[in-house]
C-alpha cells in the first residue's frame, strides 16, 4: 500500500455501523414475533392473524439479504491501515482482545444467564459434534479468521500495491459477471452447510459464506484502491437497480423452480444494496454530533449483548401479548433497541470493559 495515502475515518461509515446494528436487533426481534426459529419465539397467534407472519418473514428477508455482508465490508476496510500501522502480530492481538472476549462472554456469561442448561449443551454438543452456536458474536468469531488469513497473506507475499492506488471501481457488467459466477459457489456454500451444519465450528450459515468472503475482500479492495471516494450517484443507482430486480424478479423466479432463491440473488442484493447505502450515507450522514458518536462508541457492546435484553422482553411479553404478530413485533423491537444500546452504554462506562468493546 503507497503510504502516502493517509488513512482517513469516515464519519458515515461509523453512522452506518450503528444503524446496522440497529437493524440486526430489529431483525431478530421480528423472528420472535414470527414462526422462524429463534430459541425464544412468541407463542403462535391465532390463524385469522397469522397473515401478518409473511409481512414479518418479508421483512426478515429484505434485512438479510445484505446487512450482515456489508458489516463485513465495513469491517474489512480498515485491516490494511491496521495492519501497517500496528504490524500483524499486534493486529490480530487486538482483534482476539477485541472480537474473542466478548465471544467468550456470550459463551461463559451471556448465554448462562439466558439458559444454563442451553449454555452447557452448546458447549458440550461442541466436542461431540464440532457444532457450537455463538449467539450473535459467530460475526466476531468469523472476523478473527478472515482478519487472521488476511494477516497471515499479508507477511507471507512481499507484492508491492503502489501501482493499484487509482484502479477504478469495476463497471457494472462486471459486477453483474460476478454476481453470476457466484450463483454456483453459495450453492456450494449451501451443500456445506448440509452437510456439516448451520454452526459448524462457530460458523454461522455456511451457505452465506461465500459471500461474506468476498465482501471482506472487496473491502480489503475498496481502501486499497479508495474505491469509497469514487462512489457516484450512478453507483447507488445501478445498486438499488440491482437490488429490486432480483428481489422482485429473480427471486420468485427462482423459486418458482425450486431453487433456494437466497443463493440465487445474494450476489446481486449484497453488492447492489451496499453500493446504495454507501453512496446515500457518504452524501447524506458524513457529520457526527453528540448522538451518532454515543452511538457509535456503543454500537458494538449493544450487538453483543443484545439477546439478553430481547429474551428478558419477550420472556416477561408472553404472558399479555397481543394477537396482532406486527404489534408484537414492535413491542418487542423498541425496548430491544433501547435495552441493548443502554446495557451497551454501561459497558461502555466500565472501566476494564471500555478497554475491549
Amino acid at each position: 500500500m503507497n503510504n502516502s495515502i493517509e488513512t482517513e475515518r469516515y464519519d458515515y461509515l461509523d453512522n452506518i455501523k450503528w444503524v446496522l446494528t440497529i437493524i440486526v436487533i430489529v431483525f431478530h426481534s421480528a423472528i420472535i414475533a414470527c414462526k422462524i426459529p429463534m430459541g425464544f419465539n412468541l407463542p403462535p397467534v391465532k390463524e385469522t392473524m397469522q397473515y401478518q407472519y409473511e409481512i414479518l418473514d418479508t421483512f426478515v428477508i429484505i434485512n438479510a439479504s445484505f446487512f450482515m455482508s456489508l458489516f463485513f465490508f465495513i469491517s474489512a476496510y480498515f485491516v490494511i491501515p491496521s495492519i501497517e500501522r500496528k504490524g500483524a502480530g499486534k493486529f490480530m492481538l487486538d482483534k482476539l482482545k477485541r472480537l474473542g472476549i466478548p465471544t467468550l462472554i456470550t459463551l461463559l456469561v451471556i448465554f448462562p444467564m439466558m439458559s444454563l442448561d442451553y449454555a452447557t449443551s452448546n458447549i458440550k454438543g461442541f466436542f461431540l459434534t464440532g457444532s457450537i452456536d455463538l449467539g450473535v458474536t459467530w460475526f466476531c468469531w468469523t472476523l478473527i479468521v478472515f482478519s487472521g488469513v488476511f494477516a497471515l497473506c499479508s507477511q507471507i507475499t512481499s507484492r508491492s500495491q503502489k501501482g493499484f492506488v487509482d484502479k477504478p471501481i469495476p463497471a457494472i457488467w462486471k459486477i453483474l459477471l460476478f454476481a453470476i459466477i457466484m450463483i454456483p459457489v453459495n450453492f456450494f456454500g449451501l451443500h456445506l452447510m448440509d452437510s456439516l451444519g448451520s454452526t459448524f465450528l462457530g460458523f454461522r450459515l455456511l451457505k452465506n459464506f461465500p459471500m461474506y468472503i468476498s465482501m471482506f475482500y472487496f473491502g480489503v479492495l475498496a481502501y486499497r484502491y479508495q474505491w469509497l471516494d469514487k462512489l457516484e450517484l450512478k453507483h447507488a443507482f445501478y445498486g438499488i437497480l440491482m437490488w429490486i430486480i432480483a428481489m422482485s424478479f429473480i427471486r420468485p423466479i427462482a423459486s418458482g423452480y425450486g431453487y433456494d432463491a437466497d443463493m440465487v440473488t445474494c450476489g446481486f442484493t449484497v453488492i447492489g444494496m451496499s453500493m446504495f447505502l454507501l453512496y446515500c450515507f457518504k452524501e447524506l450522514c458524513n457529520t457526527k454530533g453528540r448522538w451518532s458518536s454515543m452511538l457509535t462508541r456503543t454500537a458494538f457492546a449493544a450487538y453483543v449483548v443484545q439477546l439478553y435484553p430481547m429474551k428478558l422482553i419477550a420472556d416477561f411479553y408472553q404472558s399479555f401479548m397481543t394477537q396482532t404478530p406486527l404489534v408484537n413485533f414492535v413491542v418487542i423491537a423498541i425496548p430491544s433497541v433501547i435495552g441493548s444500546f443502554a446495557i451497551g452504554y454501561l459497558i461502555c462506562k466500565t472501566p476494564i470493559l471500555k478497554r475491549i468493546f
